[in-house]
């Protein structure tokens, strides 16, 4: 089919040498040829130039015979060029082979592949965020300071620049680490822990690359659930892993702290219980006792800083309804308890 094609090209490039020798010897210019088919004007001339070299694409039959006509072109003229073009033959189009037909996707469907494929990224940001919280505890790095966030986002950049550079060429990828690391050094960390993360982060990389866990996308649900959230709710950061750890350890340290004050707390009352006091008047002295406790887990026995912040309490509670001298066995008792027990 190609040959045809270029046959017919072929022979219809023949008519336009002979529009160029019929107006010569008619002795018209191409202005007047422009001027003479109605297509005069700027472009007229530029048009039958053209024309004539050739570079007119599909021209219409009415501009041909109109040029014919102006130069009172002749049957005999078109002869030679009639006798070749009639004698090439046709194209045939070909039918085309069809395949099987594949319906185009829907807008909806790249919308929600494009939710998943973002979706998948947070959940391994994930991954990395739980990998450099137990990375960085075996350091020994104090949590929540400035240089634990410098390293943590040094391993946060390994891992972007190895996962953005998967289908790139290597040396793209060396130059990109090459000024990651750079900024870390700018950063004051120091060379053994940049190598020691890298290598850290460079191997879950590679071992989920291996497991093909990178290009896991979750199930359209739940990448719509985690997608509604905010940001600072898609995942915990290193940051907010020690935080939560910091609030827990606290937590049970003020629980094991009531748990050893109870005892001296239950004493405390039961003295006061002995003493003839209501519940009501109890409820004077329960700050009293709590002030007494802490003087004693923070102070030495026998020590002038006890000695001093037990007479503060006392003179700061010079008051009718409180005993002083009941203040004061009050005072022993507490001591003494939380002594033993410590």
């Amino acid at each position: 089919m190609a040959k045809k094609d270029a046959a017919s090209k072929a022979a219809i490039a023949c008519l336009f040498p002979i529009l160029r020798q019929v107006r010569v010897r008619a002795g018209l210019s191409q202005q007047q040829i422009a001027e003479a088919t109605g297509a005069g004007g700027a472009h007229g001339r530029k048009l039958i130039a053209r024309l004539e070299a050739g570079h007119v694409a599909n021209p219409s039959i009415k501009l041909v015979l109109d040029y014919l006509r102006a130069c009172k072109a002749t049957p005999q003229d078109l002869t030679e060029f009639l006798d070749g073009y009639l004698g090439s033959p046709l194209p045939i189009p070909s039918r085309p082979i069809r395949g099987p037909r594949i319906p185009k996707p829907k807008t909806e469907d790249l919308a929600l592949l494009a939710l998943r494929k973002e979706a998948a990224w947070w959940n391994l940001r994930k991954v990395i965020e739980v990998m450099l919280h137990h990375e960085l505890n075996g350091l020994g790095t104090q949590p929540m300071s400035k240089e634990r966030k410098i390293v943590a986002d040094y391993g946060r950049k390994v891992f972007r620049i190895l996962y953005q550079t998967r289908q790139l060429r290597p040396a793209l990828r060396e130059r990109r680490l090459k000024r990651c690391r750079a900024w870390a050094e700018r950063k004051n960390v120091q060379a053994d822990v940049i190598d020691y993360l890298y290598k850290a982060v460079a191997g879950l990389f590679e071992d989920m690359e291996t497991k093909g866990e990178l290009d896991w996308l979750p199930p359209p649900e739940q990448a719509k659930h985690l997608m509604l959230l905010a940001p600072r709710h898609r995942l915990q950061t290193d940051y907010d892993l020690c935080r939560s750890e910091w609030i827990e350890r606290t937590y049970k340290e003020h629980q094991a702290r009531e748990e050893a004050r109870r005892p001296v707390i239950d004493a405390a009352l039961a003295m006061l219980r002995s003493a003839g006091l209501t519940e009501n008047q109890i409820g004077n002295y329960r700050s009293i006792i709590t002030a007494f406790l802490n003087v004693a887990e923070t102070t030495q026995p026998g020590s002038p800083a006890r000695d001093r912040m037990a007479q503060t309490i006392l003179s700061v509670h010079q008051q009718p309804h409180i005993d002083q001298a009941l203040l004061r066995r009050l005072a022993k008792l507490v001591f003494s308890l939380r002594f033993q027990l410590a």
